[in-house]
């Protein structure tokens, strides 16, 4: 009894691990974000400001697509470049241009978050140059940076493939009010969900049943 015991027990727990492998290997490098921003140490107006810029040497296609936006947006104030969309809604950017920007009045003094998913042909053409996309916080004059006086709240740094180093996606924050969490996309939740269901039910099937 004790061999057919342990081998089912060391099969569920290699089942378990190689799901949990699989997870951890499909969330290594996501394409979907989201990005919060809290503001509520500021009151006032202010501005956001959405920047998508391309290295100085001819870099691959590269598209940064936003959404599910939150928080007290206004009324648009300006944009440059290749950039399309609303705001709430959905706007999209493209590096094709030398400067993509899309500069958009808020009110301070809550939270603002949205999503933003990459893609492009960075992501399996070769080059040398990269691209960026930024978001900075600026104060009702438009002029000065609010949350770091230096510029941009977070960046994320699109490099494309070079050789035998694959395409990655590096997002970073340079101010404690921005954070950046990975958003799974619909087939890793159902790949997840699927597997911790199976563990569930071969534990369940574990439980010594009740005698009458």
């Amino acid at each position: 009894m004790f061999a057919p015991t342990f081998n089912l027990t060391l099969r569920r727990a290699v089942l378990a691990a190689l799901l949990a492998g699989s997870s951890s290997l499909a969330l290594a490098d996501p394409l979907a974000y989201r990005v919060e921003i809290d503001t509520s140490q500021f009151s006032g107006a202010g501005f956001l400001d959405f920047a998508f810029i391309a290295g100085n040497s001819p870099a691959p296609g590269a598209s940064a697509v936003l959404s599910n936006f939150s928080g007290a947006f206004g009324a648009l104030a300006s944009q440059e470049g290749n950039v399309s969309g609303s705001v709430p809604g959905t706007l999209t950017f493209g590096n094709g241009g030398a400067y993509n920007d899309w500069f958009h009045n808020v009110t301070l003094g809550g939270k603002f978050g949205f999503n933003v998913v990459f893609g492009g042909d960075f992501l399996n053409t070769a080059g040398n140059a990269g691209t960026t996309f930024g978001v900075g916080l600026l104060d009702y004059t438009g002029t000065s940076y609010l949350g770091n006086a230096n510029g941009n709240l977070l960046q994320f740094e699109l490099t494309p493939l070079n050789g035998g180093l694959p395409a990655s996606i590096a997002g970073s924050t340079y101010a404690s009010i921005a954070s950046i969490s990975a958003v799974p996309e619909a087939s890793e939740w159902m790949m997840l969900t699927g597997g911790l269901a199976l563990i569930g039910f071969a534990l369940r099937r574990r439980l010594p049943v009740a005698r009458a």
